[in-house]
C-alpha cells in the first residue's frame, strides 16, 4: 500500500477550511485523525487520501477544491476523461480534456503543447494567492502527467518540471517521488514536459476501464503514474515479498538483464534504490503501526543486516528513531 506525508493531508484541506468548512466533517469516515496530519513522520495510505479528496469536492460541490474563484462541478473530470478517450493519441486527448476545462473559465488555464522536448502542459492560475502553499497547482501538474500515463497504459516518463515559486523545501523529499523529473524553481511559468512519446502514444483504455476508474477516483489516477505491468510496478511487488533482493535476482524475476532492468527503471523516471527504500519505509511504519514486532525483527523484516542500519535509515525518512516514532515522541 502507497503512503503518502502527512503534509499533503493537512494541506489538502485549507481550501476548504477557508471556505468554512471544519476539519472534523471533511475527515469524517475517512478514517483519518487530524493531529496526526502534523505528527512528525506520520503517513497515511493513498486510499485514506483519495477519501479526503472526495470528502472534499463533496462538501463544496466543487473538484477544484476551493482554491480557485469559481468551482468546478462534480462529474467535470470524468466528463473531460471521456473526451480524452476519444482522442487519436495520448497527446490528442490530454488537448480534448484541456479544451473542455478552459471553456469552463473556472480559473485555471491548461495549454497543451508540442515541444523541441515532447509534450508540455503548462497550468495558469488566475488567482494564486487563493493556492498559498501551492497544493492544488502541483496536484493540477501531477494529474495530467497521471491521466497521460493511464490513456496510453504504460509509462510516459517526465522529462522535467518548472515552478513560479521557490523550491518547497518543507516537503521537498516528498516531491522529488511526485516529480521524478529535473526541476527549476523560480520560473516563469509552471508547466511539465512528458516524453516525446506522449506525441504518438495510442489511448489504449477502453470505456470500461475507463468506468471503474472513474468508480475509485481519484485513486487510480494519483496512484498510478504507470501500467499495471510497469517494471516499477513489478519490481516494487517483488521487494514488497523480499526487500532484500539483489539486482541479479530482480533481473532473473522479471525475465530481464540486470543492465536492461536498471535502464528500464530509469525511463521510467525511477531507480532501484528509491524503490527499496519506499518499499521499507512504508513497510516499516506499518509494522511500526501495527504490531508489537522489536525494532531488531522489523530491521531483519525489512533486510537489514543490522538494527543500527534500519535506524539510520529510519531517522532520515522522518528525524525519529523507530522507537520515538512508534511512541508518538
Amino acid at each position: 500500500m502507497a503512503t503518502i506525508d502527512g503534509y499533503y493531508f493537512w494541506v489538502c484541506t485549507k481550501g476548504a477550511e477557508r471556505r468554512g468548512k471544519r476539519i472534523g466533517a471533511l475527515v469524517a469516515g475517512t478514517g483519518l485523525d487530524p493531529r496526526d496530519f502534523t505528527r512528525p513522520g506520520w503517513r497515511g495510505s493513498a486510499e485514506a487520501m483519495a477519501r479526503l479528496v472526495r470528502n472534499v469536492w463533496a462538501s463544496l460541490d466543487d473538484e477544484y477544491m476551493g482554491y480557485t474563484a469559481r468551482r468546478v462541478r462534480p462529474g467535470s473530470f470524468a466528463f473531460a476523461c471521456e473526451l480524452a478517450l476519444e482522442g487519436a493519441s495520448v497527446a490528442d486527448g490530454l488537448a480534448r480534456a484541456a479544451r473542455f476545462y478552459n471553456l469552463l473559465g473556472a480559473g485555471i488555464g491548461t495549454g497543451v503543447r508540442s515541444v523541441p522536448a515532447g509534450l508540455e502542459i503548462e497550468v495558469r492560475f488566475e488567482r494564486p494567492a487563493l493556492d498559498p502553499d501551492h497544493y492544488f497547482a502541483e496536484f493540477w501538474m501531477i494529474i495530467w502527467h497521471r491521466l497521460a500515463c493511464w490513456l496510453a497504459g504504460e509509462t510516459i516518463s517526465l522529462l522535467s518540471a518548472e515552478f513560479d515559486y521557490p523550491r518547497p523545501d518543507a516537503y521537498f523529499e516528498e516531491f522529488k517521488y511526485l516529480f521524478p523529473c529535473r526541476h527549476r524553481f523560480d520560473g516563469e511559468r509552471r508547466r511539465i514536459v512528458m516524453d516525446a512519446h506522449a506525441l504518438h502514444a495510442p489511448v489504449r483504455r477502453t470505456a470500461a476501464e475507463l468506468e471503474a476508474m472513474l468508480a475509485a477516483a481519484p485513486l487510480d489516477i494519483m496512484t498510478i503514474p504507470a501500467s499495471d505491468a510497469s517494471v516499477a510496478r513489478q519490481v516494487r511487488q517483488f521487494l514488497t515479498r523480499g526487500p532484500d533482493l539483489t539486482l541479479d535476482e530482480l533481473a532473473h524475476a522479471t525475465g530481464l538483464s540486470p543492465h536492461k532492468l536498471r535502464r528500464l527503471l530509469r525511463e521510467e523516471g525511477t531507480t532501484l534504490a528509491t524503490i527499496r527504500e519506499n518499499v521499507r519505509r512504508d513497510k516499516a511504519m506499518r509494522l511500526l503501526t501495527r504490531g508489537n514486532a522489536t525494532v531488531e525483527a522489523i530491521a531483519e523484516t525489512l533486510g537489514y543486516a543490522e538494527a543500527r542500519s534500519f535506524t539510520r535509515a529510519f531517522r532520515q525518512w522522518t528525524g525519529k528513531s523507530p522507537s520515538a516514532w512508534r511512541a508518538g515522541g
